[in-house]
């Protein structure tokens, strides 16, 4: 990809030395501390060992209600009925709240609305449903926030809602209007910075952490799970909750995530990002996409052995036609756009595609063209879509603006969905490529990075520190370190479309490798700029110091 500026952070070398004798740390680790805004040693300490005890569900507004409430029906014996959502970060909040009120001895029901013949949220058939099982209390969770009809209706037909959701609410007048329901749990109507971009399992989480602390401890994976495939920040609480989350992943502590591991080829106990996002993950996703996702959550929550072998190879089986799926239109959609593309600021597409793949659609097409995309399935006399955009642009703003076009629609700044009229796609595309020309004119597809350094200064301890940033996510990219006019050395292409290579900087040389970065236009013996990450390449029990290049160019002085 190519960038329109490399920005570094400046900082001044007085403090930077304090920071790194303060903390034992190199230079370069400092430097990417304090580009990230962490500049006191207590906000430092807080960011590389948060404490689970930092977590207080009681500061949410809602939750003392809500307990008190789901206590109160657990001693009358009230029917419980949890309404989820049908992605992974639904999924994993309804198995922690259905599991942890089993434990409890609540009554309990769960129901995983149908993508396509029920839609998101909590829905009139949704009720229904509950009424039918005789539950007094429907919780939400991943939803709910904006469904007032159905929340009126649960009312009047003598079930209470509670609440719990972290998409943003409805706003008149700079006023948060919420449903009527018994309580009301979502961060986004705090603001308070710490909880602000929770995700939906965070929500669920805290109204579990809020009903037994020490049990809802256990569900730390799932909390991991559905709060990575969310792509919310990690930060504040969530880099919090991942922090201790993580080691339960990495050691399948729970069965279901153990065979999740197995089925996905994952065989390190040390894991990155990248087994998260396209191993795991997608395997929980693939049934709410193509079929009925639920399922998984008894997936998620068994300790039967031979049921969970049964389901993981369901699920293996839907991830793989949900891939083919994929593949599919990401060809009809490649041939479209080679016909019809004209470099507009914004993609918007549509066409008879299957509905529960047009988000990870729309997402690749935000790698190939860094821009906004809009992705449409049709229905009948409705088109529903999903859209995702680069960072530092707000899918927000667009659809606030086109509200008059479309009959529902939400989501977070990177990623949403709506629903329109057919009859009003080419409206839409209209509409949504004049915003952007507003939004996107002054947007700079800048690189940023955590600091400029000379080959010298960066060493295995560099890279051994940078783990203690992990995990990676939105919010908290891997470091990029910059470093200016070193000379190609043995410069080879391997594998289909990577390049390796040696840098050389006033006498120092290390290895780097670029994946995907074959049709570089770099030379031999030239001069180049590059960004990367370092990292320790371990081949046949020999280590070494490797960048991993991010970017490059040549030259500039």
């Amino acid at each position: 990809m190519q960038y329109s500026e490399w920005v570094v952070t400046k900082t001044n070398q007085e403090y930077l030395q304090y920071i790194s004798k303060s903390l034992n740390i190199t230079l370069p680790t400092a430097q990417i501390l304090i580009s990230r805004g962490l500049k006191d040693i207590n906000e430092i300490y807080s960011f590389l060992d948060p404490q689970i005890d930092s977590i207080d569900p009681f500061e949410i507004s809602g939750v003392y209600e809500a307990v008190k409430i789901i206590n109160d029906a657990i001693k009358s014996g009230t029917k419980f009925f949890i309404n989820g959502d049908y992605d992974a970060d639904g999924l994993t909040s309804t198995a922690i709240l259905y599991d942890i009120l089993n434990k409890m001895g609540a009554k309990v029901f769960y129901h995983i609305p149908h993508r396509i013949k029920q839609g998101y949220g909590l829905t009139i058939h949704s009720v229904d449903e509950a009424k039918k099982l005789g539950a007094g209390i429907i919780i939400t969770v991943d939803c709910g926030i904006r469904d007032f009809e159905a929340v009126k209706y649960a009312k009047k037909e003598g079930i209470g809602v509670i609440i719990t959701d972290h998409h943003e609410p409805l706003r008149l007048n700079e006023k948060v209007v919420v449903p009527d329901a018994l309580s009301v749990i979502n961060p986004k109507i705090d603001n308070k910075p710490y909880y602000n971009y929770l995700a939906g399992v965070g929500v669920a989480f805290m109204l579990a952490m809020a009903l037994n602390r020490e049990e809802a401890l256990q569900y730390l994976d799932l909390v991991t799970l559905g709060t990575y495939a969310d792509m919310v920040p990690l930060t504040n609480a969530n880099r919090t909750l991942i922090k201790h989350g993580w080691g339960l992943v990495e050691s399948s502590a729970r069965s279901s995530i153990k065979v999740l591991k197995s089925i996905a080829g994952v065989t390190s106990n040390y894991l990155k990002g990248f087994h998260l996002s396209f191993c795991l993950i997608p395997r929980i996703n693939a049934p709410g996409r193509i079929d009925h996702a639920g399922d998984v959550v008894r997936f998620l929550i068994s300790e039967d052995e031979s049921e969970l072998d049964a389901l993981s190879k369901w699920l293996n089986q839907i991830n793989s036609l949900r891939h083919k799926t994929e593949e599919r239109i990401m060809s009809e959609i490649e041939e479209k756009l080679s016909r019809e593309f004209n470099d507009e600021p914004v993609i918007v597409l549509w066409g008879d595609w299957h509905p529960g793949v047009v988000g990870t659609v729309a997402s690749k097409l935000i790698d190939k063209f860094n821009r906004p995309a809009f992705v449409f399935s049709l229905q009948g006399e409705k088109a529903k879509g999903s859209a995702r955009s680069p960072a530092g642009i707000d899918l927000q703003e667009f659809l606030n603006a086109s509200k008059d076009l479309l009959i529902r629609f939400g989501g977070h700044k990177q990623a949403a969905g709506m629903t329109l009229l057919r009859d009003n796609l080419y409206a839409l595309k209209e509409r949504l490529c004049l915003i952007a020309q507003e939004i996107i004119r002054d947007y700079r597809n800048i690189l940023f990075l955590d600091a400029a350094v000379s080959l010298n200064e960066i060493t295995e301890k560099v890279a051994e520190e940078i783990n203690l940033f992990e995990p990676f996510g939105e919010g908290n990219r891997e470091p990029l370190f910059g470093a200016k006019e070193l000379t190609v050395i043995n410069l080879r292409k391997v594998g289909n479309n990577h390049i390796k290579m040696f840098l050389r900087q006033n006498g120092n040389t290390v290895s780097a490798i670029g994946f995907d970065m074959a049709d570089s236009q770099i030379l031999e013996g030239s001069l180049i700029d590059v960004a990367f990450t370092p990292t320790i390449n371990e081949w046949e029990g020999i280590k070494n110091l490797q960048l991993q290049l991010k970017a490059l160019r040549r030259a500039q002085r």
